[in-house]
Protein backbone atom coordinates (compact mmCIF):
# COMPACT_ATOMS: atom_id res chain seq x y z
CA UNK A 1 0.00 0.00 0.00
CA UNK A 2 1.70 3.62 -0.97
CA UNK A 3 2.12 5.95 1.46
CA UNK A 4 0.50 8.57 2.19
CA UNK A 5 2.39 11.59 3.75
CA UNK A 6 0.50 13.43 6.51
CA UNK A 7 -1.33 15.92 5.69
CA UNK A 8 -1.72 15.44 2.00
CA UNK A 9 -5.39 15.28 1.16
CA UNK A 10 -6.74 13.66 -1.94
CA UNK A 11 -3.41 13.33 -3.54
CA UNK A 12 -3.00 9.48 -3.78
CA UNK A 13 -4.67 6.67 -4.68
CA UNK A 14 -5.44 3.23 -3.09
CA UNK A 15 -4.72 -0.60 -4.87
CA UNK A 16 -7.32 -3.69 -4.10
CA UNK A 17 -5.31 -6.37 -2.91
CA UNK A 18 -6.57 -8.40 -5.27
CA UNK A 19 -5.06 -6.50 -7.67
CA UNK A 20 -8.44 -5.22 -8.90
CA UNK A 21 -8.77 -1.18 -9.37
CA UNK A 22 -10.35 0.50 -6.23
CA UNK A 23 -13.82 1.60 -6.53
CA UNK A 24 -13.59 5.21 -8.13
CA UNK A 25 -16.74 5.82 -5.69
CA UNK A 26 -15.56 5.25 -2.07
CA UNK A 27 -12.43 6.01 -0.73
CA UNK A 28 -10.99 5.41 2.94
CA UNK A 29 -10.19 8.18 5.17
CA UNK A 30 -6.61 8.64 4.96
CA UNK A 31 -5.10 7.66 8.37
CA UNK A 32 -2.94 9.72 10.63
CA UNK A 33 0.12 8.38 11.99
CA UNK A 34 0.12 8.28 15.61
CA UNK A 35 2.68 7.29 17.78
CA UNK A 36 1.76 4.88 20.50
CA UNK A 37 1.31 6.32 23.81
CA UNK A 38 4.14 5.50 26.44
CA UNK A 39 3.07 2.89 29.10
CA UNK A 40 1.20 4.31 32.00
CA UNK A 41 0.16 7.63 29.89
CA UNK A 42 -3.32 8.52 28.32
CA UNK A 43 -4.02 9.78 24.86
CA UNK A 44 -4.15 13.74 25.32
CA UNK A 45 -7.35 14.91 24.81
CA UNK A 46 -8.59 16.30 21.58
CA UNK A 47 -9.31 20.57 22.17
CA UNK A 48 -12.83 21.42 20.99
CA UNK A 49 -12.65 22.02 17.49
CA UNK A 50 -9.17 20.56 16.80
CA UNK A 51 -8.35 16.99 15.66
CA UNK A 52 -6.57 14.88 18.12
CA UNK A 53 -2.94 15.70 18.51
CA UNK A 54 -3.17 19.06 18.48
CA UNK A 55 -2.74 18.85 14.55
CA UNK A 56 -4.34 21.84 12.84
CA UNK A 57 -5.51 21.74 9.28
CA UNK A 58 -3.09 20.52 6.61
CA UNK A 59 -0.83 19.83 9.61
CA UNK A 60 0.55 16.06 10.76
CA UNK A 61 -0.33 15.31 14.25
CA UNK A 62 2.14 15.66 16.89
CA UNK A 63 2.54 13.82 19.85
CA UNK A 64 2.19 16.93 22.38
CA UNK A 65 4.75 18.86 21.33
CA UNK A 66 6.27 20.52 24.85
CA UNK A 67 9.84 20.71 25.84
CA UNK A 68 12.52 18.32 24.50
CA UNK A 69 10.40 17.24 21.37
CA UNK A 70 11.49 16.32 18.43
CA UNK A 71 12.09 19.01 15.69
CA UNK A 72 9.42 19.08 12.63
CA UNK A 73 9.83 16.96 9.41
CA UNK A 74 10.91 19.63 6.89
CA UNK A 75 11.96 22.72 9.18
CA UNK A 76 14.42 25.36 8.06
CA UNK A 77 16.63 26.32 11.87
CA UNK A 78 17.98 29.43 10.86
CA UNK A 79 21.22 31.02 12.85
CA UNK A 80 20.26 34.16 14.85
CA UNK A 81 21.51 37.48 12.85
CA UNK A 82 24.88 38.61 13.14
CA UNK A 83 25.48 41.47 16.00
CA UNK A 84 25.42 44.96 14.64
CA UNK A 85 26.63 48.18 15.66
CA UNK A 86 24.58 50.94 15.80
CA UNK A 87 24.62 53.80 13.48
CA UNK A 88 25.80 56.20 16.75
CA UNK A 89 28.45 53.68 18.22
CA UNK A 90 29.92 53.93 14.51
CA UNK A 91 29.72 57.84 14.32
CA UNK A 92 31.58 58.29 18.03
CA UNK A 93 34.29 55.54 16.99
CA UNK A 94 34.97 57.31 13.62
CA UNK A 95 35.01 60.66 15.79
CA UNK A 96 37.97 58.84 18.06
CA UNK A 97 39.98 57.57 15.30
CA UNK A 98 40.07 60.93 13.88
CA UNK A 99 40.98 62.36 17.15
CA UNK A 100 43.85 60.05 17.55
CA UNK A 101 45.17 60.78 14.15
CA UNK A 102 44.83 64.34 14.95
CA UNK A 103 47.09 64.04 18.17
CA UNK A 104 49.68 62.57 16.39
CA UNK A 105 50.23 64.88 13.81
CA UNK A 106 50.06 67.50 16.48
CA UNK A 107 52.77 65.92 18.69
CA UNK A 108 54.74 65.56 15.98
CA UNK A 109 54.98 69.14 14.84
CA UNK A 110 55.45 69.87 17.93
CA UNK A 111 58.60 67.34 18.66
CA UNK A 112 60.12 68.36 14.77
CA UNK A 113 59.67 71.93 14.50
CA UNK A 114 58.59 73.61 17.56
CA UNK A 115 61.17 76.67 18.80
CA UNK A 116 61.09 75.11 22.21
CA UNK A 117 61.72 71.36 20.70
CA UNK A 118 65.60 71.80 21.56
CA UNK A 119 67.20 73.76 23.69
CA UNK A 120 70.91 72.90 22.79
CA UNK A 121 72.64 75.46 20.26
CA UNK A 122 73.17 73.86 16.85
CA UNK A 123 74.91 76.41 14.86
CA UNK A 124 77.69 78.58 17.15
CA UNK A 125 77.45 82.66 17.17
CA UNK A 126 79.00 84.12 14.34
CA UNK A 127 83.14 84.13 14.71
CA UNK A 128 85.65 86.75 14.00
CA UNK A 129 86.59 86.68 10.48
CA UNK A 130 90.05 85.53 9.61
CA UNK A 131 92.40 88.23 8.78
CA UNK A 132 93.42 86.09 5.62
CA UNK A 133 90.28 86.05 4.19
CA UNK A 134 89.06 89.47 4.98
CA UNK A 135 92.42 90.65 3.54
CA UNK A 136 91.74 88.34 -0.06
CA UNK A 137 87.91 89.71 -0.27
CA UNK A 138 89.19 93.51 0.51
CA UNK A 139 91.91 93.67 -1.76
CA UNK A 140 90.32 92.01 -4.78
CA UNK A 141 92.36 93.77 -7.75
CA UNK A 142 90.86 96.46 -9.66
CA UNK A 143 92.32 94.66 -12.66
CA UNK A 144 89.85 91.58 -11.65
CA UNK A 145 86.93 94.02 -11.89
CA UNK A 146 87.25 95.47 -14.74
CA UNK A 147 87.85 92.19 -16.32
CA UNK A 148 84.82 90.59 -15.58
CA UNK A 149 82.51 94.37 -15.52
CA UNK A 150 78.76 93.05 -14.53
CA UNK A 151 79.61 89.25 -14.46
CA UNK A 152 77.51 86.45 -15.96
CA UNK A 153 73.92 85.34 -14.60
CA UNK A 154 73.71 88.25 -12.06
CA UNK A 155 70.59 90.38 -11.74
CA UNK A 156 71.03 93.99 -12.14
CA UNK A 157 69.39 96.50 -9.39
CA UNK A 158 66.61 98.46 -9.61
CA UNK A 159 67.00 102.39 -10.20
CA UNK A 160 64.32 104.89 -9.30
CA UNK A 161 65.08 108.58 -10.08
CA UNK A 162 63.90 111.81 -8.48
CA UNK A 163 63.38 110.17 -4.86
CA UNK A 164 64.25 111.71 -1.45
CA UNK A 165 67.47 111.37 -1.08
CA UNK A 166 69.03 108.80 2.09
CA UNK A 167 71.22 110.15 4.12
CA UNK A 168 73.01 110.36 7.19
CA UNK A 169 74.58 113.41 8.61
CA UNK A 170 75.70 114.80 5.46
CA UNK A 171 77.05 111.57 3.56
CA UNK A 172 74.51 109.69 1.44
CA UNK A 173 73.45 106.00 3.64
CA UNK A 174 73.42 102.43 2.66
CA UNK A 175 71.00 100.69 4.17
CA UNK A 176 71.60 96.62 4.19
CA UNK A 177 68.03 94.52 5.62
CA UNK A 178 69.20 90.67 5.94
CA UNK A 179 69.00 87.65 8.16
CA UNK A 180 71.52 85.49 9.44
CA UNK A 181 69.87 82.24 8.12
CA UNK A 182 69.26 83.52 5.05
CA UNK A 183 71.33 81.92 2.28
CA UNK A 184 70.45 84.82 -0.18
CA UNK A 185 71.65 87.12 2.23
CA UNK A 186 74.83 85.45 2.44
CA UNK A 187 75.37 85.58 -1.14
CA UNK A 188 74.62 89.26 -1.06
CA UNK A 189 77.26 89.96 1.83
CA UNK A 190 80.49 88.76 -0.56
CA UNK A 191 79.75 91.50 -2.79
CA UNK A 192 78.82 93.76 -0.27
CA UNK A 193 82.32 93.56 1.48
CA UNK A 194 84.09 93.62 -1.79
CA UNK A 195 82.05 96.78 -3.20
CA UNK A 196 82.40 98.96 0.29
CA UNK A 197 85.79 98.23 0.76
CA UNK A 198 86.56 100.48 -2.25
CA UNK A 199 85.28 103.45 -0.09
CA UNK A 200 86.35 102.81 3.32
CA UNK A 201 87.69 99.86 5.76
CA UNK A 202 85.96 97.27 7.46
CA UNK A 203 86.09 96.32 11.03
CA UNK A 204 84.29 93.67 13.11
CA UNK A 205 83.30 91.37 10.27
CA UNK A 206 82.00 88.23 11.50
CA UNK A 207 82.42 84.98 9.58
CA UNK A 208 79.01 82.26 9.93
CA UNK A 209 77.07 80.10 7.33
CA UNK A 210 73.15 80.23 6.19
CA UNK A 211 70.41 78.15 7.74
CA UNK A 212 71.52 74.09 7.39
CA UNK A 213 67.22 73.82 6.90
CA UNK A 214 66.68 76.33 4.41
CA UNK A 215 67.54 76.12 0.85
CA UNK A 216 71.24 75.76 -0.23
CA UNK A 217 71.87 75.06 3.02
CA UNK A 218 75.23 75.81 5.25
CA UNK A 219 75.75 78.99 2.44
CA UNK A 220 79.24 80.28 4.01
CA UNK A 221 79.57 84.14 4.09
CA UNK A 222 79.67 86.93 6.66
CA UNK A 223 77.65 89.21 9.13
CA UNK A 224 77.03 92.62 9.73
CA UNK A 225 76.73 91.87 13.21
CA UNK A 226 78.72 93.94 15.43
CA UNK A 227 80.76 95.43 12.13
CA UNK A 228 81.20 98.65 10.84
CA UNK A 229 83.02 100.55 7.67
CA UNK A 230 85.25 103.81 8.59
CA UNK A 231 84.22 105.98 5.31
CA UNK A 232 84.45 109.67 4.46
CA UNK A 233 81.96 109.38 1.38
CA UNK A 234 79.22 107.12 2.58
CA UNK A 235 77.34 105.64 5.91
CA UNK A 236 76.29 102.38 6.25
CA UNK A 237 74.00 100.94 8.09
CA UNK A 238 74.09 96.57 7.86
CA UNK A 239 70.89 95.41 9.80
CA UNK A 240 70.76 91.41 10.69
CA UNK A 241 67.57 91.69 11.42
CA UNK A 242 66.60 87.54 12.52
CA UNK A 243 69.46 85.35 13.73
CA UNK A 244 70.20 82.19 12.59
CA UNK A 245 68.47 78.67 13.34
CA UNK A 246 69.95 78.11 16.06
CA UNK A 247 68.45 75.50 17.61
CA UNK A 248 66.80 74.30 15.03
CA UNK A 249 65.11 74.22 11.59
CA UNK A 250 62.56 77.43 11.93
CA UNK A 251 63.96 78.68 15.62
CA UNK A 252 65.29 81.95 13.84
CA UNK A 253 64.54 85.19 15.90
CA UNK A 254 64.44 88.76 15.81
CA UNK A 255 67.45 90.26 16.45
CA UNK A 256 68.28 93.72 15.34
CA UNK A 257 64.96 95.48 15.43
CA UNK A 258 64.04 98.14 12.79
CA UNK A 259 63.22 101.71 13.31
CA UNK A 260 60.15 102.83 11.81
CA UNK A 261 61.92 105.12 9.05
CA UNK A 262 63.66 101.74 8.22
CA UNK A 263 60.43 99.69 8.10
CA UNK A 264 58.76 102.26 5.90
CA UNK A 265 61.43 102.64 3.43
CA UNK A 266 61.86 98.64 3.23
CA UNK A 267 57.97 98.29 2.70
CA UNK A 268 57.56 101.33 0.19
CA UNK A 269 60.28 100.31 -1.87
CA UNK A 270 59.25 96.68 -1.97
CA UNK A 271 55.93 97.47 -3.06
CA UNK A 272 57.18 100.35 -5.72
CA UNK A 273 58.66 97.07 -7.68
CA UNK A 274 56.13 94.26 -7.01
CA UNK A 275 57.64 92.59 -4.31
CA UNK A 276 56.70 91.62 -0.29
CA UNK A 277 59.25 92.77 2.25
CA UNK A 278 62.08 90.12 2.13
CA UNK A 279 65.88 89.99 2.67
CA UNK A 280 68.19 90.72 1.18
CA UNK A 281 67.44 94.66 0.92
CA UNK A 282 69.72 97.08 0.11
CA UNK A 283 69.11 100.77 -0.13
CA UNK A 284 71.36 102.86 -1.76
CA UNK A 285 69.87 106.88 -1.42
CA UNK A 286 66.90 106.16 -2.42
CA UNK A 287 68.21 105.27 -5.91
CA UNK A 288 69.32 101.91 -6.21
CA UNK A 289 67.54 99.04 -4.38
CA UNK A 290 68.29 95.04 -4.34
CA UNK A 291 65.04 93.62 -4.15
CA UNK A 292 66.37 89.82 -3.23
CA UNK A 293 69.17 87.98 -4.89
CA UNK A 294 71.09 89.33 -7.28
CA UNK A 295 73.03 85.62 -8.35
CA UNK A 296 72.16 81.81 -6.96
CA UNK A 297 73.90 81.45 -4.05
CA UNK A 298 74.18 77.94 -5.17
CA UNK A 299 77.38 78.69 -7.06
CA UNK A 300 78.75 78.77 -3.61
CA UNK A 301 77.96 75.10 -2.38
CA UNK A 302 80.28 73.44 -0.86
CA UNK A 303 83.02 75.39 -0.19
CA UNK A 304 84.06 77.09 2.63
CA UNK A 305 85.35 81.20 3.85
CA UNK A 306 89.11 80.63 2.65
CA UNK A 307 87.79 78.46 -0.38
CA UNK A 308 85.43 81.28 -1.97
CA UNK A 309 88.11 83.84 -1.27
CA UNK A 310 91.01 82.68 -2.97
CA UNK A 311 88.83 82.03 -6.19
CA UNK A 312 88.52 86.10 -6.30
CA UNK A 313 91.66 86.48 -8.14
CA UNK A 314 90.53 84.33 -11.31
CA UNK A 315 88.00 87.03 -13.36
CA UNK A 316 87.12 83.35 -15.04
CA UNK A 317 85.34 81.90 -11.99
CA UNK A 318 81.99 81.39 -11.70
CA UNK A 319 82.66 82.60 -7.98
CA UNK A 320 83.80 85.33 -9.10
CA UNK A 321 81.51 86.46 -12.05
CA UNK A 322 78.83 85.94 -9.70
CA UNK A 323 80.46 87.58 -6.52
CA UNK A 324 82.80 90.55 -8.47
CA UNK A 325 79.79 91.35 -11.00
CA UNK A 326 77.53 92.13 -8.05
CA UNK A 327 80.59 93.80 -6.46
CA UNK A 328 80.47 96.28 -9.72
CA UNK A 329 76.70 97.39 -9.84
CA UNK A 330 77.08 98.21 -6.00
CA UNK A 331 79.87 100.39 -6.98
CA UNK A 332 78.31 102.21 -9.40
CA UNK A 333 74.89 102.70 -7.36
CA UNK A 334 77.42 103.81 -4.53
CA UNK A 335 78.87 106.18 -7.13
CA UNK A 336 75.97 108.08 -8.60
CA UNK A 337 75.45 108.93 -4.99
CA UNK A 338 78.88 110.33 -3.88
CA UNK A 339 79.27 112.39 -6.95
CA UNK A 340 81.70 109.51 -8.53
CA UNK A 341 84.48 109.79 -5.50
CA UNK A 342 86.31 108.05 -4.94
CA UNK A 343 87.60 109.30 -8.80
CA UNK A 344 89.85 106.31 -9.01
CA UNK A 345 87.09 103.99 -8.05
CA UNK A 346 84.01 105.37 -9.83
CA UNK A 347 86.09 105.97 -13.64
CA UNK A 348 87.11 102.30 -13.23
CA UNK A 349 86.35 100.29 -16.21
CA UNK A 350 84.15 97.47 -14.15
CA UNK A 351 82.18 100.34 -13.08
CA UNK A 352 81.85 102.07 -15.89
CA UNK A 353 79.99 98.76 -17.33
CA UNK A 354 77.80 98.68 -14.46
CA UNK A 355 76.63 102.04 -14.43
CA UNK A 356 76.40 102.18 -18.07
CA UNK A 357 74.08 98.98 -17.81
CA UNK A 358 72.51 100.77 -14.91
CA UNK A 359 71.79 103.96 -16.93
CA UNK A 360 73.01 106.01 -14.57
CA UNK A 361 75.58 107.42 -16.74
Amino acid sequence: MSQVQPGDRGSGRGSDPQGGKASPTKRPPAKASVKATPKGRTPATASKGRPPGGGGKGRPPTSGGGKGRAPRQNMKITAPPPRRFSPSTMAFASIGVVVVIVLVFVFAKVLTSSPTASKTRLIPDPTPASASVVAAVTGVPQSVLNAVGTGQNVSAPHVLKDQPKLTSGTKPEMLYIGGEFCPFCGGERWSMVVALSRFGTWSGLKETTSSPWDSDPETATFSFRDSSLASNYLAFVGIEHETNDNFGSGTRALFQPLTTAQSNLWSKYSAQFGQNTGYPFVDIGNKVFVIGPSYDPGVLAGLDQAQIASKLTNPQDPVTQAVVGTANYLIAGICSETGNQPASVCSAPGTHAASVALKLS
